[in-house]
């Protein structure tokens, strides 16, 4: 198998079909310039693009969201909470979301619209809060036009865009960007793509999250790990407007680039 071969593969296998193409193709090269053959880079990086994407949504997830996007325009006021919980992300978070906001906000303002990257179905949770100008950034394309289609049909000013957020060309300037739980990944990936992605976002300010406990729930010393390394790295180039735990993640609000 030539790597051309395995690439064209990769790109049309179901786990990827839906993936942004930038982001198939970077992780195959990655996968490639670690294990060497295509054959190994292919199952390498279906492997990879599945963590990234379609492990926080399935088929059938996203087909509830929808089935909960009719049910919302009916009147059930519930379907909403129901359809953020067919995304991992939010899901973790739904409890604590009101209280996340609401003490980011107290901060920010909600004024000058909101850059979501690696959004999932939170620009849902945004719109249906009443937040306008929202734009969310996503490899994964189930979870644009899920995004996509309860913008339409509610009316909400919010959008998701397929891209990867490491190489797109960010649309326009925004009061606040989200960060949730982003860098961490991007950074197991290639190392600085954190404090690149930091110093590209055009935001006044950004919201920074980090896991504090592992997949299974254990506390490993996550928040100290992810505190010191992220502290050290925006030290003397962003200000800490404030920190705080809720819902396992450990938040910073941050602004002052130069």
């Amino acid at each position: 198998m030539t790597e051309a071969e395995a690439l064209d593969r990769l790109k049309a296998s179901k786990n990827c079909k839906d993936i942004c193409a930038s982001a198939v193709e970077k992780a195959f090269r990655s996968a490639l310039n670690k294990y060497g053959t295509p054959e190994k880079a292919l199952d390498a990086a279906k492997e990879r693009l599945h963590a990234l994407s379609n492990a926080f949504m399935s088929e059938g997830e996203a087909k509830k969201a929808r089935k909960c996007l009719k049910a919302y325009l009916e009147g059930d006021a519930s379907a909403l909470t129901e359809a953020l919980k067919c995304h991992a992300s939010t899901r973790e978070r739904l409890d604590a979301l009101e209280e996340i906001y609401g003490r980011v906000f107290a901060l920010t303002g909600t004024d000058g619209g909101v850059l979501d990257l690696a959004c999932g179905l939170n620009p849902i949770y945004l719109g249906a809060r009443g937040i306008g100008g929202v734009c969310g950034i996503d490899i994964s394309g189930r979870a644009c036009a899920i995004v996509n289609e309860w913008a339409k049909a509610c009316g909400w000013d919010i959008s998701a865009k397929l891209d990867d957020v490491n190489s797109c060309a960010f649309p326009g300037t925004y009061r606040l960007a989200l960060c949730m739980k982003l860098l961490s990944v991007l950074e197991t990936d290639e190392k600085g793509t954190a404090e690149k992605l930091l110093f590209r976002v055009p935001a006044e300010f950004i919201l920074v999250t980090f896991p504090t406990r592992s997949l299974s729930g254990r506390d490993v010393g996550m928040e100290k790990t992810y505190s010191d390394r992220f502290e050290s790295l925006i030290e003397g180039k962003f200000v800490i407007l404030d920190r705080f735990i809720m819902a396992r993640e450990l938040c910073y609000t941050i602004s002052g680039k130069r």
